[in-house]
């Protein structure tokens, strides 16, 4: 019966070995639970740099996050990085697949450079509340009407207070909430590609 209590230990290090749906899993819950440890230990930090929502916190949560790449065994090739040194503010769009996109993000993510995510995640334990003490615009991409306001509003914020954004769409077909960027005037197009 004591001897129960090991057999995981001695099951795990095999489907490590063997079994590559495991490492996915494993990975995978490593990430999640990882990302909410770093989140709970940069809410205090956050909170004690800026005395609440900031998007400098932006830096904080950066910083925290851009060594787990190395834990996954990620790579990443940036090019283009000299588009993203613009003064002023801008308007970053991008399509991004899975959670992990997260990790390319912060690879890139300027200074005073905040996101857009749905609303949902704001209810995700310590991810969703440092993700609002770094001044992340939440929408609720089911309302296109409250999406368009909120943007707007963000971008009058933008212009005030030179700030740039950088949305990330889950839906590479989707146009719903990015129909307010179609007011503006494209000057000079840029791209800059994140590979990993």
């Amino acid at each position: 019966m004591e001897a129960l209590w090991m057999l995981p230990l001695l099951v795990v290090p095999v489907l490590f070995l063997t079994s590559s749906t495991f490492v996915f899993y494993f990975k995978k819950f490593f990430y999640v639970a990882y990302m909410m440890l770093l989140a709970m230990i940069a809410i205090p930090i956050c909170v004690l740099k800026s005395g609440g929502r900031d998007v400098e916190n932006m830096r904080v949560i950066r910083f925290m996050v851009r060594h787990v790449k190395y834990f996954l065994g990620l790579r990443f090739e940036v090019s283009g990085w000299e588009h993203l040194q613009a003064e002023g503010p801008y308007v970053i769009i991008s399509n991004h697949q899975s959670s992990l996109d997260v990790l390319g993000m912060m690879e890139v993510l300027p200074d005073r450079c905040t996101t857009i995510a749905k609303k949902e995640l704001l209810w995700a334990g310590t991810v969703g509340l440092v993700c609002w003490l770094g001044g992340i615009v939440f929408i609720n991409r089911k309302k296109t009407s409250d999406a368009k306001s909120v943007m707007t509003d963000t971008a009058k914020t933008m212009l005030r207070d030179q700030v740039q954004l950088r949305e990330l769409q889950g839906n590479p077909h989707s146009r719903g909430s990015t129909e307010f960027l179609t007011d503006v005037k494209k000057t000079d197009q840029k791209e800059t590609d994140i590979k990993g």
